[in-house]
Order: structure tokens, then C-alpha cells, then sequence
């Protein structure tokens, strides 16, 4: 019993040691974190929604408790000169590997400025392609509703990757009928 008492002494003190260092390092780079992705936020707000002078404004993140339909998580307004311009509204459906997290731009009048595929677990080589520009920008333009062509619609889905198209898809469709039932779409 004593000769383990010694070996289990060392190993509660550097596993003490280490836990503190671990808390330390977490306190040193949540800032920093926390601004890039800030950074990484606003550069994609600003490619979903390309309109010069543009500013935005969260009004809806269920991240500090707000309540959102379906799978959105974060809604902000895109202000032009004071005067709504439209939305940039983060989805989260779920794809083939997980969550496929979509932000899309929306205008007043209903119909998609942008999206861009933020995060995801899809597979490599095949669902990962969502974050292609290939296929993420033939949604500019759309309105009504959206659908990969498989399922009759006019998304053009990836090779093999139908889930992630479909979840991709579905992410724009979501942010579309918020605009649209929230009166921001004329």
C-alpha cells in the first residue's frame, strides 16, 4: 500500500499542474478567439450580402436564448443608409455527417444575395464540395421555393452527395420563408 501512495502522489500533481495550465491557456485565448471569429462572421455576412455601405445588426441568436423557427440560429438585418436592404440568416440542417451550417443572404424583395457554407462534417471529397463556389453560388438569384433537381427542383446537387445538396438546399429554403413570413420580403 505504501509504494503506492508515492507514484499516486506525483501523478494528483501534475495532473493539477496540468489542469491549471489547460484553464490558463483557455482564459489567454478566448479573446482572441472569440474576435476571429468575428472577423470570419462579418467577412461572410458580407459576401452573402454584397451591397456597398451595407451595416447589420443581430436581431435574433439563440446563442444568448432568443427563439428562432426550425433549424436558424442567428438573424440579422442588413441595413443600407438606415433603411433594411434585407437579411443574413444562419440555418442549421442537418446533412449526411451532421449539421451543415449555412449562412444565406436574403433581400427584400425574397430573393437570395449569397450563401456560404460555414461549418460541416460531410465527407471529403464528396459533401465537403458544398463549400465549392460551384455549388454554393448557382443559389444567388433563387427565390420561391428551393429543391435539388432530383427532387424537382433547380439546385443542381453534388455527385454523390445528395444529402448535403438536399441540406444545403434546405438551409436557403428555411431563411427564404423567414424573410417571408416575417415581413421582410415585400
Amino acid at each position: 500500500m505504501n509504494g503506492i501512495a508515492k507514484p499516486a502522489g506525483i501523478l494528483l500533481i501534475i495532473t493539477a499542474v496540468a489542469a491549471m495550465l489547460l484553464g490558463v491557456v483557455s482564459e489567454v485565448t478566448k479573446e482572441p478567439i472569440a474576435l476571429q471569429n468575428a472577423k470570419t462572421e462579418a467577412a461572410a455576412m458580407a459576401e452573402v450580402f454584397p451591397v456597398d455601405g451595407v451595416e447589420f445588426e443581430t436581431i435574433a441568436d439563440t446563442s444568448v436564448g432568443d427563439t428562432i423557427s426550425g433549424t436558424i440560429s442567428k438573424v440579422s438585418e442588413a441595413k443600407v443608409n438606415g433603411e433594411t436592404a434585407g437579411y443574413v440568416v444562419t440555418t442549421n440542417p442537418s446533412g449526411f455527417g451532421g449539421a451543415v451550417s449555412t449562412m444565406v443572404g436574403v433581400d427584400t424583395e425574397g430573393v437570395i444575395t449569397g450563401l456560404r457554407v460555414l461549418s460541416h462534417s460531410e465527407t471529403p471529397g464528396l459533401g465537403a464540395l458544398s463549400t465549392d463556389p460551384s455549388f454554393y453560388e448557382q443559389f444567388a438569384g433563387m427565390s420561391g421555393e428551393i429543391k435539388v433537381t432530383k427532387d424537382g427542383g433547380n439546385v443542381q446537387a453534388i455527385t454523390s452527395a445528395t444529402i448535403t445538396s438536399r441540406a444545403v438546399s434546405d438551409g436557403a429554403q428555411e431563411a427564404l420563408n423567414w424573410v417571408n413570413e416575417n415581413g421582410g420580403a415585400n
